[in-house]
C-alpha cells in the first residue's frame, strides 16, 4: 500500500493515506483488543491482530521512503525507456527502501514480543499448556506474596529479548544508514 501511495500519488495515494490516518487514529492496543475479541482468543488471531495493527505504520514509513526515491534520475530514466511500473517498484524503490524497512522491522519485533506478552498477561492471548511469558507473570502473580522470585525469569526474559531486539534495530540503523556515519 505504502509502494502505491508513494509512486502513483493523485486519488490512490489519497484514499491509501486517509484510510491509514483512520487507523493510525485508535490507540493500537485497543485496536488489537477488538481484534483480538472479535476473532476468538488463540495464538494465529493475536498474530494476525499485531499484523492488522502494524500494516498502516509501514504503509506510511514506506511511502515516505518511495517519495524521497521517486523523482530521482534512475527512476526517471527508467519511466522514459518506457520501462514498466512493476519493474521500477520491485527493482528500483524497493531495494532503496529496504534497509529502513529491515531497521523498522526489528524494532517492531520487541514491540510484537511486549504486545503478545501483555495479551497473555491479561488471558486474551496464548492460553495454557502453551508457555509463554506473558502467561507465566499472569500465573506468578498469584503466589507474589509467598515466591515472588518466580516472576524474575519470564520478565528478565522479555526485558532481556526485547532490548536485544532494539540494540539490533539500532546497529542495523547506524550500519545501513549512510548519512549517519560519525566522522
Amino acid at each position: 500500500m505504502g509502494l502505491l501511495a508513494g509512486y502513483f500519488r493523485g486519488a490512490v495515494e489519497e484514499i491509501i493515506m486517509r484510510t491509514v490516518d483512520v487507523m493510525l487514529s485508535f490507540p493500537s492496543q485497543i485496536m488489537v483488543f477488538a481484534v483480538v475479541a472479535l476473532l476468538g482468543i488463540n495464538v494465529q488471531n493475536v498474530i494476525l491482530a499485531n499484523v492488522f495493527i502494524k500494516w498502516a505504520w509501514y504503509a506510511r514509513m514506506i511511502r515516505t521512503g518511495v517519495m524521497q526515491y521517486r523523482d530521482r534520475n534512475f527512476v526517471r530514466f527508467s519511466r522514459c525507456i518506457g520501462t514498466p511500473e512493476r519493474f521500477i517498484l520491485g527493482r528500483h524503490l524497493v531495494p532503496s527502501i529496504a534497509s529502513d524497512l529491515a531497521v523498522l522491522a526489528s524494532l517492531d519485533v520487541g514491540w510484537a514480543i511486549i504486545n503478545i506478552s501483555t495479551l497473555s498477561f491479561l488471558g486474551l492471548g496464548v492460553q495454557a499448556p502453551t508457555p509463554e511469558w506473558g502467561a507465566m507473570l499472569n500465573e506468578a502473580k498469584n503466589v507474589l506474596t509467598s515466591n515472588p522470585t518466580q516472576m524474575i525469569v519470564p520478565g528478565a526474559a522479555i526485558v532481556v529479548l526485547v532490548s536485544a531486539f532494539n540494540l539490533m534495530g539500532d546497529a542495523l540503523r547506524d550500519v545501513l544508514d549512510p548519512k549517519e556515519v560519525e566522522r
